[in-house]
């Protein structure tokens, strides 16, 4: 009985502290420079391609990147000297998000053909990668040296900190950062439509205009998913706005009033005047019928009356 009653005391204190001690909420955490190589050689494993080898000179180069960009909170590719890696001969992606994970970085962020050119644009080459992170921001660099290529060194930045480009050198970056994209002027409609230029990516444009990839997709009649776009290619950042239906009075046809017709005027009836009746021989004479046989009877009385007179002087 005593040990039932020690379990059951047990029980409720544990009951008390998981009511009052509340579980804390986990982050996503940002991985390490060497799982940032380990997902890209993934990458390339799955094409076919080689892995590539770590390199101790560009660890040390892509990690320093890391670095600063934290310590100016935001992306770039120009570095702390003025200089970009570009000068250096060395291939570059670099991307920042809030807590993002090293899938998302490889898979989403840099999924575009001018990234992807970067991690399976060669069969060989070496690598190094840099992680840092401020204010739950974390920011990622790949470098990538493709083999028979060698590092070569700027040339003295100017007095301005603007790097002098070598003669020899391609075009420092072949990407268009956020703040390059020239954003597009309203049309009359409400719409926006975003031009796309080379070395623009969705991730930038999105950045630029504030307005998430998906919503950009959608707008744009693209598939959800869809990480590449083209130089010359229109996206609808914002659709146009549903215009406002004004209702068309149309005039009703007034039905014509008709033309009173005047009543016609009522004739008085005429009033009966009482009358005698006629008499007997009064409609015995009326009568054409009646007055002609009455002549002819009285015509025959009367020859045989002149007859029998005539007959009785005889005698």
């Amino acid at each position: 009985m005593r040990e039932k009653t020690q379990q059951l005391i047990l029980l409720i204190l544990a009951l008390i502290l998981a009511f009052f001690v509340q579980p804390q909420p986990t982050h996503a955490q940002a991985g390490s420079a060497a799982d940032l190589i380990n997902a890209v050689n993934q990458l390339r494993q799955s094409q076919g391609l080689a892995p590539y080898t770590v390199d101790n000179y560009l660890m040390g180069f892509a990690q320093s990147h890391s670095d600063y960009m934290a310590s100016i909170g935001q992306w770039t590719h120009t570095r702390a000297d003025g200089t970009t890696s570009f000068d250096y001969g060395i291939k570059e992606n670099v991307a920042m998000g809030n807590n993002m994970s090293i899938q998302y970085c490889v898979y989403t962020t840099w999924s575009d053909w001018v990234h992807l050119q970067t991690m399976t644009g060669y069969a060989s080459g070496r690598v190094g990668a840099g992680v840092s992170s401020a204010n739950g921001i974390v920011y990622y660099t790949l470098n990538v040296l493709p083999n028979e290529t060698v590092v070569r060194q700027p040339t003295t930045a100017s007095s301005n900190n603007n790097p002098a480009q070598p003669a020899d050198s391609s075009p420092p970056s072949l990407l268009v950062s956020a703040s390059q994209v020239i954003i597009a002027t309203p049309n009359p409609d409400g719409s926006v439509i975003h031009t796309v230029r080379y070395g623009e990516t969705l991730w930038a444009i999105s950045e630029a205009y504030d307005i998430p990839i998906d919503q950009i997709l959608t707008n744009s009649g693209l598939s959800l998913g869809t990480t590449q776009v083209l130089e010359g290619q229109d996206l609808v950042i914002i659709p146009p706005a549903d215009p406002t239906v004004t209702p068309t009075i149309t005039a009703t046809p007034t039905q014509p009033r008709p033309t009173m017709t005047p009543f016609p005027t009522r004739t008085p009836m005429p009033t009966l005047t009482p009358t005698t009746p006629p008499s007997a021989l009064h409609r015995a004479l009326s009568n054409g019928k009646n007055l002609g046989l009455g002549l002819i009877l009285t015509s025959g009385l009367g020859i045989i009356v002149v007859v029998y007179l005539g007959f009785l002087k005889k005698r």
